[in-house]
Parts: C-alpha cells; structure tokens; sequence
C-alpha cells in the first residue's frame, strides 16, 4: 500500500500542460517574459492581449 500512495503523489506532482503553451510553429515550449509567451526557437511570440 505504500507503493501505491507514493505513485498518487508522483502524479500529483506532474505539471499540467496546455495546448497555448506551446508554439504554433515550431511546436516548442513558449517562455514567459513579462507580458509575452516567447518561443526560444523561432522567435514567435502572444501578447498577454491574445491569452483571454
């Protein structure tokens, strides 16, 4: 039974992902700077007007 609540933990832990993270691009993880979600690889990047 130990085993079992240590692996519910682990999934707790996993960070929940979301499409808008993501380039449309390139399909990189985008950053966030400020305002802004950068994508390190090819430049492209979405206002914080473009997020809602």
């Amino acid at each position: 039974m130990l085993r079992h609540a240590s692996q519910s933990g682990a999934a707790r832990a996993q960070v929940e992902e979301f499409p808008n993270q993501f380039c449309p691009v390139c399909n990189s993880r985008l950053e966030s700077q400020r305002c802004k979600m950068v994508c390190p690889c090819c430049d492209y990047f979405m206002s914080c007007s473009e997020f809602e």
